[in-house]
């Protein structure tokens, strides 16, 4: 049986089905990317700023693998530490991020982390000009 023509062909498919299968898994296995979140500041000049953040998705959407919610997750927490920083940096500037100007957005790891680099830089004060007395 083991010389017959059939068992043959039966064990080349067998095995060729096996390492097909083996193969696939294989592919599909990522390896898991760990990054340091957090925000690095480098001061630029007076109330001007260059902000470097890295967030991390949440939990449910790396879970779920669902790309979208972790790009959009992930640079939410990005630009939440931005914006705590700056408030610790410029706290009696009302307005300031309409001043915050984003820069560049790389995503790592499918999504899972996002990078966001910001620009801060407050605008000279306007000069108010007094009119001239008028002399009589």
């Amino acid at each position: 049986m083991i010389d017959s023509k059939n068992y043959k062909i039966l064990m080349g498919i067998g095995l060729s089905a096996f390492f097909l299968i083996f193969w696939n898994c294989l592919a599909t296995h990522q390896e898991r990317v760990m990054m340091e979140t957090g925000v690095s500041v480098k001061t630029l000049g007076p109330h001007k700023y260059q902000f470097i953040a890295i967030g991390k998705a949440s939990l449910s959407s790396v879970e779920d693998q669902d790309a979208f919610k972790m790009k959009k997750t992930s640079c939410e927490a990005a630009k939440l530490q931005v914006t705590q920083r700056l408030d610790e940096l410029e706290p009696e500037q009302k307005h300031r991020l309409f001043f915050l100007e984003q820069k560049e957005q790389k995503y790592f790891g499918d999504g899972e982390y996002c990078e966001l680099t910001y620009i801060y830089e407050l605008p000279p004060a306007k000069k108010t000009t007094t009119p001239a007395k008028e002399h009589s």
